[in-house]
């Protein structure tokens, strides 16, 4: 969401007027679980690296903030748990936070560079993990879907019934979806080509197993670079019997069946974050809503530095800050929020008189 500004008063209201009125915005959550990566893939916007010391956000950090987050006006009911890769580290611990997500009710996303499916036993825990997880049911498959659909009620209608009240009423007569997504990186820009194997190879294991089938969104993104190698590697792949290939334009992708399986695929350009303006990447903190049904969407990422800031268009947190107090203590997101909108402003004005 690109926005001009007058000045840093300008500015400093804004910030101020979105921060504050969370309620008007989808509120998201991402947890960076690690910054260890089997890989050391060019262009990684989080640095992350096989030789990296394994820093991670503990089980208790990430509980509590799940029971912050539960209270947050806008909460979407939706987590990302990403890294570094996810699979990196302990697999048990994954499973028990994954749990302490879809317990709840609420849409989890797990993203991961696949590598993990051609090493014996690590792909056999993996597949243990994800048999043992049971995610609940969600109206429609995604929540892309969900803001499309709500999008297309005239918004007088939809105020004057109360948001809530629709989605229930929806939710008894429309389908439903598994809670869980496996989203895949696939490209030959950003990762190895292999990554399409990898894939594919996935995508063969889930759609064969009768239980994975119905409890997995399959999902893949893809830098738009790399579209012609994902045709030829993915779509074009004899063994996956891809039928019924949709192009949905809007959000720039394709759904399609495998072996009988629905899969999404998002495409998206690549942003080389480091030669973004600072300015630029703090001002855009406020996500596009997917089809305008809210003012936008706020995501919160915490890192395994024990840091806290907002998703920006350019793919790096910003308006980072510690969210462990000077005595170790956890902060409450009201604090957290505070002290992110306080980062911004001082970021943006630091940034301005360069």
């Amino acid at each position: 969401m690109s926005e001009n500004f007058n000045d840093a008063g300008d500015f400093s209201t804004r910030v101020s007027n979105v921060l504050n009125n969370t309620k008007d915005y989808d509120v998201d959550l991402q947890f960076y679980l690690t910054d260890s990566c089997n890989l050391g893939c060019n262009g990684c916007y989080m640095k992350s690296k096989p030789m990296l010391n394994r820093n991670i956000i503990p089980a208790s950090d990430i509980n509590f903030y799940l029971n912050e987050f539960a209270n947050v006006p806008g909460f979407y009911n939706t987590v990302v748990f990403t890294g570094g890769e996810i699979f990196s580290d302990s697999v048990i611990t994954l499973e028990r936070n994954a749990h302490n997500v879809l317990d709840r009710g609420w849409h989890l996303q797990l993203k991961t560079n696949g590598a993990w499916v051609m090493q014996p036993q690590l792909r056999t825990s993996v597949i243990r993990m994800l048999d043992r997880l049971e995610p609940g049911r969600g109206m429609l498959a995604t929540e892309e879907d969900m803001r499309r659909f709500l999008a297309r009620i005239p918004k007088p209608v939809l105020k004057m019934l109360g948001r809530d009240r629709v989605v229930k009423l929806l939710f008894k007569v429309m389908p439903s979806a598994s809670l869980l997504d496996l989203a895949v990186s696939v490209d030959d820009k950003l990762h190895p080509a292999e990554s399409a194997d990898w894939f594919v190879e996935i995508a063969n294991l889930i759609s064969r197993d009768r239980y994975l089938r119905k409890n997995i969104n399959l999902k893949s993104f893809t830098v738009n670079d790399s579209k012609k190698f994902f045709d030829d590697k993915v779509l074009g792949h004899p063994e996956l019997k891809i039928k019924k290939v949709e192009n949905c334009p809007e959000v720039d992708c394709l759904k399609y069946n495998v072996n009988g399986m629905p899969v999404e695929s998002y495409f998206g350009d690549f942003v080389d974050v480091d030669n973004v303006p600072q300015f630029k990447k703090v001002s855009e903190f406020v996500l596009p809503s997917v089809e305008g049904d809210t003012a936008g969407r706020l995501v919160y990422c915490f890192h395994p530095d024990k840091t806290v800031g907002l998703d920006s268009c350019y793919l790096e947190s910003v308006g980072r800050v510690p969210y462990l107090d000077a005595a170790g203590k956890r902060k409450p997101f009201a604090q957290i929020n505070q002290e992110i909108g306080q980062k911004l402003i001082a970021d943006y004005k630091r940034a301005k008189t360069k």
